[in-house]
């Protein structure tokens, strides 16, 4: 099984990196670790109920944003970890916490009745900032989880339908400082492979202070241009 990114393993105990028990390097995350230390363009994004919000002047604050790119919001995965934040929501201290779904913002305001919710959450119908980070769709059994089987069983129980055709992707976790900047992140194994609360986040936001404190500066010169969330992949309209 993947490890469980808990707070006594998993992305935590991987993020208390620098060195490992021999010395090395210890590299955080997949395909994505190649981001560390660069920094995300300025943005604009919708949530569900405010559009056009300015992405670096979310990165500002005292305290880095733990961002977690989830499936769509109608997918199991989804509500179950967003519904384990909102309720752990208490025990997030000193971290801050953004999710991101691959659905648009009428979409999740229609299932929400247009409520709005304690944290930021993205939406990304398109896949716009999925496609610039590089998260990964599923890959059969070696995505599969007896979390995640779970959750898809207790979905079904209630009579829990989603749309099975959209993209099933690997949650991706970042933590992302002032400017955009990339401090750490981590690829999921697993539909599951993410932090399992808001204590969690906490944990994996203070390792990385920690780890990131003495050089915690921007990676490339700051830019006064916002783009869309098109304009990250170049396209004109």
């Amino acid at each position: 099984m993947p490890p469980h990114p808990s707070r006594e393993g998993g992305i935590v105990q991987r993020c208390r990196r620098g060195f490992g028990d021999d010395g090395k390097d210890v590299h955080c995350g997949m395909k994505s670790e190649h981001l560390v230390g660069t920094s995300i363009p300025r943005f604009t994004y919708d949530t569900p109920t405010v559009p056009g919000n300015d992405f670096y002047a979310l990165c500002e604050g005292e305290h880095p944003l733990c961002m977690i790119f989830l499936p769509g919001f109608d997918h199991p995965v989804s509500r179950e970890y967003i519904t384990r934040y909102l309720k752990t929501l208490p025990q997030l201290k000193g971290a801050r916490l953004v999710c991101v779904v691959r659905s648009s913002a009428q979409a999740v305001a229609k299932a929400t009745h247009g409520s709005d919710f304690p944290f930021p959450v993205i939406c990304d119908g398109p896949g716009v900032l999925y496609g610039y980070l590089g998260v990964e769709q599923t890959r059969g059994l070696l995505s599969w989880s007896f979390a995640a089987q779970k959750i898809y069983k207790a979905a079904r129980d209630a009579g829990y339908h989603y749309d099975t055709k959209a993209p099933q992707l690997l949650p991706l976790t970042l933590v992302v400082g002032h400017l955009g900047k990339i401090l750490f992140t981590h690829s999921g194994r697993s539909q599951t492979d993410l932090p399992e609360d808001c204590a969690a986040i906490s944990e994996i936001v203070r390792a990385v202070e920690k780890a990131t404190a003495p050089t915690d500066g921007p990676a490339d010169p700051p830019t006064d241009e916002t783009l869309t969330l098109p304009d990250l992949m170049g396209w004109d309209n």
